[in-house]
């Protein structure tokens, strides 16, 4: 269910100078081999999209960023959870 964005922000697009305001949110279930979560993502009008789990997802869970084998460490709910990239041969 789409909700209100409690505090509305201006999004700008770093290639063409537009912008958009951000004025609503959704919460998303989100899956990833074990881990399975719900997040809060912004609403924006977009012809594809992906899933940024940026800065605000890894505060929350306090994620640790394994940046030379691109894994992401985390806990969630008392198990301990390893995301890895997928491999060549999954891709």
């Amino acid at each position: 269910m789409v909700s209100r964005q409690p505090v509305p922000y201006i999004l700008h697009w770093l290639d063409d100078g537009n912008k958009v305001k951000v004025t609503k949110q959704v919460r998303v279930g989100l899956t990833m081999g074990s881990y399975k979560d719900e997040i809060l993502c912004d609403v924006i009008p977009m012809d594809a999209f992906h899933i940024l789990l940026g800065r605000p997802w890894q505060f929350d869970k306090d994620v640790l960023h394994k940046w030379r084998s691109n894994e992401y460490k985390l806990k969630h709910n008392g198990n301990k959870i390893v995301l890895s990239p997928m491999s060549s041969t999954e891709v």
